[in-house]
C-alpha cells in the first residue's frame, strides 16, 4: 500500500489508506509537463523515438518510451483519479 507525494506542487495521489511512512516521493505528472518537457524531449531523440512529448498525440506507438505514461491523455486522466490531497496555489 503506497502514497505518492510530488516533490515539486506537493500533490498526493495512489491509495488513501497508505500511512505517511508508506509515502514515496517523486514528480506528478502535471509537473513533469510543466517542468521538463524539453530535457525529455531531448532523451526521447538519444533514446531514438520522436520527441512526441505532451504535444498532444493519443495515438502514440511508441510503447517502450519511459515518458509514455506522463504523456497519454488517458494515463494522465487515470492519475488524476487516484489524487488524494491536493495543494493550493499561492
Amino acid at each position: 500500500m503506497v502514497k505518492y507525494k510530488c516533490l515539486l506542487c506537493g500533490i498526493e495521489w495512489g491509495n488513501p489508506e497508505a500511512t505517511d511512512s508508506d509515502i514515496s516521493h517523486g514528480y506528478c505528472p502535471n509537473c513533469i509537463r510543466a517542468c521538463y518537457t524539453d530535457r525529455i524531449h531531448e532523451a526521447q531523440l538519444k533514446a531514438g523515438f520522436s520527441d512526441c512529448f505532451n504535444r498532444g498525440h493519443s495515438d502514440c506507438s511508441e510503447d517502450a518510451c519511459r515518458f509514455r505514461a506522463a504523456c497519454q491523455d488517458d494515463s494522465v486522466s487515470n492519475w488524476k483519479e487516484e489524487v488524494i490531497e491536493t495543494v493550493d496555489s499561492q
